[in-house]
C-alpha cells in the first residue's frame, strides 16, 4: 500500500489544493498515547474527539447516541471553529467509529472523502493501524491512497 508520509500529508492538506481537506493517518499502535507530542512536532493542534464529546454533554448525562449525522456534524464544527492552527489531528475517533453501525461508518468516511466542504481548518483523522475493521471499505481506501490522502 503506497502512503504519504504524515509530514508530507499535513504539507499538502495545509495547501488545500485538493478538493476536500481531510486525510486520514493509520497510527502505528506505538504512537497512541503521544497525540500531543505529534502533534506540537507537525505544527497542528491536537483534538481527542471522546473528550470533545465528553465535554458538550448535558449534565448528568453519561453517553451519548451516536449516527453518522451527529459525527459528521461534529467534524464540521470542528473544523469551521478557530483554533490554535489551520490543521487539527483529530485521535480517538475510532472509540466514536466503534459506535457507530457498519453502514453508517461506510457513510462518515464516504463524505469525509467526497462531500466535507472547505471549511476553516483542514482535519488529520488519526485511527489506529491495527482498527481495520472501522476503515473505509478496501475500495474507498484506495482512492484515499490514490488522492494522496492516507498517510
Amino acid at each position: 500500500m503506497a502512503q504519504t508520509e504524515l509530514e508530507t500529508l499535513v504539507e499538502y492538506l495545509r495547501r488545500r489544493t485538493a478538493r476536500t481537506h481531510v486525510g486520514l493517518w493509520l497510527m502505528p499502535l506505538n504512537r497512541i498515547g503521544h497525540e500531543a507530542e505529534i502533534a506540537v512536532h507537525l505544527g497542528v493542534q491536537a483534538l481527542d474527539i471522546g473528550s470533545y464529546y465528553h465535554d458538550k454533554l448535558p449534565p448528568g448525562a453519561e453517553f451519548v447516541r451516536l449516527t453518522a449525522k451527529r459525527v459528521m456534524e461534529t467534524l464540521y464544527d470542528i473544523a469551521s471553529s478557530i483554533g490554535q492552527s489551520d490543521c487539527v489531528l483529530v485521535y480517538n475517533i475510532d472509540l466514536i467509529l466503534s459506535g457507530v453501525k457498519d453502514e453508517e461508518r461506510q457513510q462518515i468516511w464516504q463524505e469525509l472523502f467526497n462531500r466535507f466542504p472547505g471549511r476553516a481548518r483542514v482535519l488529520l483523522i488519526a485511527i489506529p493501524d491495527t482498527a481495520i475493521h472501522l476503515l473505509p471499505s478496501e475500495s474507498l481506501l484506495r482512492k484515499w491512497i490514490d488522492d494522496s490522502r492516507l498517510a
